[in-house]
């Protein structure tokens, strides 16, 4: 899996959100995007510590976020074998390795190990905690699956949904399978784990931030309900189309376990639950913008078992009516079908740059980032203490040059979060645009969500000279040719190169 997750190996513009916040607890004892300004503008506690402590020891979140996610990439492998030889009794069986070698070809498994986000963080802990948790729900016994929800809680705001699922799926199985619904004293320890480690980091989440969900939260439930289900809808279809779901899921159905076998009819009926669900929701918060589908991520494992097993169920049916050798030739060829359109998929979402409806390739993601880091380290070469910036995207640019600033999405603005006159679109993530009144209202040195990269363009510079802004235009080292990138500064203020304009004439050093 290690070269197919190398062949992507990049990072995102909002993974550098995460960075800034972890830097600025390692460096100042502060979760926060500017110092002394409490906004929650990340939605990965656990990730987030995880990096700022990498950070304390000296390894910075460019590198950290690749190596972890990697490593928790190759432990999501480790448990879904785990889960495969639990079926059996812990008897291997070449059959049980089919799954984990399918889903470390499976290209958006391999692509979110990269990314620099918390995405293999959550689907490891998630597997964890689906792998106690369907061994103890088989033996009415045991709570340790709690404490990895737990954990997936803090690392992901869908966390809780996978708890409450499993909560309400334990007692449909305690109900049908032993008439009881009554809890056991486990299970009140299941409970009362869970709630130990979630409920004081809400109480701190308020107590801290003021708000009992993230500010992003915030952002995305502000949008047009109708255009956001649209987008959803269309991001399923696309995850279904890309993973020939068409074909898989009368696979999977065709291969339901019979009666009798309850380890497996187990595992299938949980995993049926939880796709269902987990479906809904993403229909609900319209998807992703990111390319290889990060968001429904922790299915794509289930899944790879549940197809592994249906083809193991239809073997074992049809063993005695179609020769083995025969079998096994169908085998190889879906297997190979699965790894050649893996690497087709692969190609295409690491090399083209652009976008599909409003969903990036993983390719632009890595394109955009990649452009940004010289321009925010040029920033930051040349920032002053007093100085105020906006920002359109929030990572690269913030991240390099650490000059206080505020998002024009509203991800770590509160302002902009909170004010329903500032909705725009159903764009996850972009639902927000912050007026040009409130953005200037701060009176910021820079504007850069109004930009142009490799130009120097200056439209509308009367409307911006009321304002008291005049376009600028710098030459960026490193930038690709032209290494050019055009922004708003304040007429009143110098920035590097760049000095203060009586005109408001476009300048360049």
């Amino acid at each position: 899996m290690i070269p197919h997750a190398l062949y992507f190996d990049f990072l995102t513009d909002d993974a550098y959100i995460s960075f800034r916040y972890a830097r600025n607890l390692a460096e100042h004892g502060e979760l926060v995007f500017n110092l002394g300004e409490r906004v929650e503008g990340y939605t990965n506690f656990l990730w987030t510590i995880l990096l700022a402590l990498g950070m304390k020891l000296g390894v910075g979140p460019e590198i950290s976020s690749r190596v972890l996610g990697v490593v928790f990439g190759v432990g999501g492998l480790a448990v879904v074998t785990r889960l495969s030889l639990r079926l059996d009794d812990e008897q291997p069986r070449p059959g049980h390795f089919i799954a984990p070698v399918a889903l470390a070809a499976t290209s958006a498994y391999a692509c979110w190990t990269t990314g620099g986000l918390e995405t293999q963080l959550f689907t490891f802990l998630f597997l964890l905690g689906t792998e106690r948790y369907l061994h103890e729900t088989l033996r009415f016994a045991g709570f340790q699956s709690s404490f990895y929800f737990g954990l997936a809680s803090l690392t992901r705001p869908e966390g809780p949904m996978f708890f409450c699922l499993a909560a309400a799926f334990r007692f449909g199985h305690n109900l049908f399978s032993q008439k009881r619904w009554r809890p056991t004293r486990d299970e009140w320890l299941w409970l009362a784990i869970f709630t130990a480690i979630f409920v004081p980091y809400v109480l701190w989440r308020i107590s801290y931030y003021g708000h009992p969900f993230p500010n992003t939260y915030y952002v995305k439930a502000s949008g047009n309900a109708t255009g956001s289900l649209k987008m959803g809808l269309y991001y399923l279809r696309r995850f279904a189309e890309d993973h020939t779901l068409w074909f898989w899921v009368p696979f999977i159905v065709a291969g339901w376990p019979r009666a009798g076998n309850t380890h497996r009819r187990l595992l299938f009926e949980w995993s049926l639950l939880v796709a269902v669900v987990f479906c809904l929701y993403v229909a609900k918060v319209g998807g992703d913008f990111m390319g290889l589908y990060r968001f429904v991520l922790p299915l794509i494992p289930l899944g790879a078992i549940l197809v592994q097993e249906a083809a193991r169920n239809l073997a074992g049916r049809l063993t005695p009516l179609v020769p083995r050798a025969a079998l096994a030739v169908v085998g190889l060829t879906l297997f190979a079908g699965h790894v050649i359109g893996s690497m087709h998929t692969s190609h295409q979402a690491a090399t083209l740059i652009g976008a599909d409806n409003g969903i990036d390739t993983p390719g632009y993601l890595k394109f955009y980032a990649d452009e940004r880091v010289p321009i925010g380290r040029w920033f930051g070469q040349h920032a002053r203490p007093d100085d105020l910036m906006t920002l359109g995207g929030a990572g690269v640019i913030a991240y390099y040059s650490m000059i206080p600033g505020y998002d024009v999405f509203g991800l770590v603005d509160e302002t902009i979060a909170h004010d329903a006159t500032m909705t725009h679109g159903a764009r996850p993530g972009h639902q927000k645009w912050g007026t040009d009144a409130y953005m200037v209202s701060r009176r910021p040195t820079l504007i850069t969500h109004y930009y142009r990269i490799h130009e120097n363009h200056a439209p509308d510079p009367d409307y911006w000279r009321q304002l008291g802004y005049a376009w600028v235009t710098a030459t960026i080292p490193g930038l690709a040719d032209p290494p050019l990138y055009s922004f708003l500064k304040r007429v009143d203020r110098s920035f590097g190169p760049l000095p203060a304009s009586a005109d408001g004439n476009s300048q360049r050093p």
